[in-house]
C-alpha cells in the first residue's frame, strides 16, 4: 500500500517514558561508571573490550526502544502497525476482528487466515488510556469490517 492518510493513530505511552528513563539511567550510568574509574584502570581496557561494553548497553536499549516505538494506524485502506523491527500493513479485507481481552497485554488483530498479530501500539501498561485507544480503533474499524 502506498503512504496514505491515517485517520487513527495509537502508540504506547508508559513504555516510551520507561525507555526514555532507561536511556538516561543505563547510558548515563555506563558513562558515569567509566569516568569514575581511575585513568590507570581505564587504560588497561582494550578497544575491543570498550566496544563490547558499549555494544551491550546499546543492545539493551535497542530492545527497549524496539517495543516502545510500536504504533497502530488505521485509515480507509486498512491497518498499519509496527511491532519491534517489523512494520506491517493489512487491508481491511484481511481483517476478521480486533481483540483486547482483560488478560491481554496488548491488542490483537485477528486475520481472515485464522492467524493473529499483536498490536504493540496499544499496551495494557497504559491503563485506562489503552482501553480508550482500543475503543477508538474498534469504532474506526467498525466502518470497514462486516
Amino acid at each position: 500500500m502506498a503512504e496514505q492518510n491515517w485517520e487513527f493513530e495509537a502508540h504506547p505511552h508508559m513504555i516510551r517514558r520507561q525507555a526514555s528513563i532507561w536511556t538516561v539511567v543505563l547510558g548515563g550510568g555506563a558513562l558515569f561508571g567509566w569516568f569514575m574509574l581511575p585513568l590507570s584502570i581505564r587504560v588497561l581496557f582494550t578497544e575491543f573490550q570498550i566496544a563490547t561494553l558499549a555494544f551491550f548497553v546499546l543492545f539493551m536499549l535497542g530492545i527497549v526502544w524496539s517495543v516502545a516505538l510500536g504504533y497502530v494506524k488505521a485509515g480507509p485502506q486498512g491497518l498499519k502497525f509496527r511491532n519491534g523491527l517489523n512494520t506491517r500493513e493489512v487491508p481491511w479485507s484481511e481483517v476478521a476482528s480486533l481483540r483486547y481481552r482483560p488478560a491481554d497485554h496488548w491488542a490483537f488483530v485477528e486475520l481472515t487466515d485464522d492467524s493473529d498479530r499483536a498490536l504493540l501500539g496499544i499496551q495494557r501498561s497504559d491503563g485506562p488510556l489503552a482501553q480508550e485507544q482500543f475503543d477508538g480503533l474498534a469504532a474506526y474499524a467498525a466502518r470497514y469490517l462486516p
